[in-house]
């Protein structure tokens, strides 16, 4: 029996897998190819770290929570259903039946170690932090799990559908090295190659314990050059762009070959400043530059010019499709005079310099937005040392280890995760590694939004936190971008506003 503990809605679900319909579907056929914008760093699902990592491989992995693609709602994966026992502890039951690509069984046990394996400091996971308020995790038997927390988390159901479940007996034999190369899931897909720098093939798996997929074979294939992967779709060599430059929409529409699927999602775009100057000591640790830097760009000018009118400005690192966001809390408005009154009262009417980074990655046309956001600044008197970097793991580490100095352009997806927790904690709590911030107040507020299950406190406090950055220009959020991706005319596909990359979810057209 189900138990409803307080404000926790306890769920019980047996839902379509992975947000598919429940329709029958006939045997996987044919080839897709989708470029991407960089190649994977690892196939060890515990220890990817980008978002193109996370969305290539979960079509091998399965998790214990999903998503359903067009309500956005959590729906099972492997757990067929979940309650709540009390603020601190919850149940899961598991599929029967579901079995690995190897053959090995998915239980109970299953979840376990592949829990556990992501909080063993020694993993040194990038989802270690997510999950570290895990206190125990118990086997009530063969398909019952049992998780009970330090503290109560409203979150934890929404952190699951980042988690992928690993085979222990598989893990245990090979060992890491191996698993980062030669990965084992249960999802529709198994694993075939992984050819550095050229493709990662996956197959449509026959033994899937879901409906099975339309495509037979995905091919991902690192493009990092869009115009080379537009070209090669336009010759009918891809199948599948993920971020899709302005510029090149009309070209894909026009070609026959193509069409543009959009969504809403709730990556936010934005400048970020070393305020607490973890790079060196900088001018944006005064107050009245980062407002001044704030006032000086014209975002809607940028939405409408730079990205053809796809993106939704933003007064807050919140986007409004989150748990938590406040539509209170309005964009800075442009104002370039008012910018070069707090430059000079900040004690540079001469003006200043300030480094400024972009990267490639999930912001469309990041050069674009990089060199119009530097245009803007160069009217009031900052001047800007422009660097672009291609190499998302490398930008990537860069901000983890507070080496990018003044400021940078920045861009949170929240792992698809739709609450303010996961982009408030990561983004402004002192403990966190891309955290520019370090301010006690801050950390107070997002200590409690995480770890309350009250949701109206919880909209207080984060409410609290999102005025506090504003008046405080601890960061400057610039819009909600919109997904914008390219598909070939052979297949059918929709966006979604989970930002992932479902292949599984597309179907021939004949």
């Amino acid at each position: 029996m189900t138990r409803l503990v307080g404000p926790l809605v306890a769920l019980a679900v047996a839902l379509a897998p992975l947000g598919l319909p429940a329709v029958a579907r006939a045997e996987p056929r044919g080839q897709i190819v989708a470029a991407l914008d960089s190649d994977r760093e690892t196939l060890d699902p515990h220890q990817a770290t980008g978002t193109i990592d996370y969305m290539v491989l979960m079509h091998v992995f399965d998790h214990l929570i999903a998503r359903n693609p067009e309500t956005m709602k959590l729906v099972g994966g492997v757990a067929e259903s979940w309650s709540s026992v009390d603020e601190y502890t919850w149940e899961f039951r598991i599929r029967k039946g579901v079995k690995f690509h190897n053959g090995e069984p998915l239980n109970a046990e299953s979840v376990k170690f592949s829990i556990e394996r992501v909080l063993d400091p020694g993993q040194k996971s990038y989802l270690r932090d997510r999950f570290k308020g895990i206190a125990q995790v118990q086997v009530i038997d063969e398909f019952g799990i049992r998780l009970k927390t330090e503290k109560p988390n409203p979150v934890l159901l929404e952190r699951l559908t980042n988690l992928a479940i690993l085979p222990p007996k598989y893990v245990k034999e090979k060992g890491d090295a191996h698993i980062a190369k030669n990965p084992v899931g249960s999802g529709p897909y198994h694993f075939v190659e992984w050819v550095r720098g050229q493709r990662l093939v996956v197959e449509a798996h026959p033994g899937y314990w879901g409906p099975p997929p339309a495509v037979q074979t995905l091919v991902f294939r690192p493009i990092v050059d869009l115009g080379t992967a537009i070209a090669e779709m336009l010759a009918g060599g891809v199948d599948f762009i993920r971020l899709v430059p302005p510029d090149q929409i009309p070209v894909i529409e026009a070609s026959g070959k193509a069409y543009i699927t959009t969504a809403p999602i709730i990556r936010v775009i934005f400048l970020n400043f070393d305020v607490a100057g973890r790079a060196g000591a900088s001018p944006v640790q005064s107050l009245k530059v980062r407002q001044a830097i704030s006032h000086a760009i014209d975002v809607d000018g940028i939405i409408q010019h730079v990205l053809g009118g796809r993106g939704l400005r933003v007064g807050t690192m919140v986007n409004p499709m989150k748990f938590g966001y406040d539509p209170s809390i309005k964009p800075v408005p442009y104002d370039p005079g008012r910018a070069k009154q707090l430059l000079a009262e900040a004690g540079h009417a001469s003006g200043l310099k300030l480094d400024f980074m972009t990267y490639s990655g999930s912001v469309i046309a990041s050069r674009q937005v990089g060199d119009a956001v530097a245009g803007y600044l160069s009217k009031i008197g900052i001047q800007t040392n422009r660097q672009h970097i291609e190499d998302i793991g490398l930008s990537s580490n860069l901000e983890r280890t507070g080496k990018l100095k003044d400021i940078y352009l920045g861009s949170w997806g929240s792992w698809s995760v739709f609450d303010a927790d996961m982009i408030l904690y990561p983004r402004f709590h002192s403990s966190e590694a891309f955290a520019y911030v370090r301010d006690p107040k801050l950390d107070q507020w997002l200590d409690i939004g995480r770890n309350t299950v009250d949701a109206k406190k919880r909209m207080e406090v984060y409410s609290q936190v999102q005025r506090y950055i504003a008046e405080n220009a601890l960061a400057f959020p610039m819009y909600a971008q919109t997904s914008v991706m390219a598909v070939s005319n052979r297949i059918q596909y929709k966006a979604a506003s989970d930002e992932t990359i479902a292949l599984w979810r597309a179907t021939w057209k004949n």
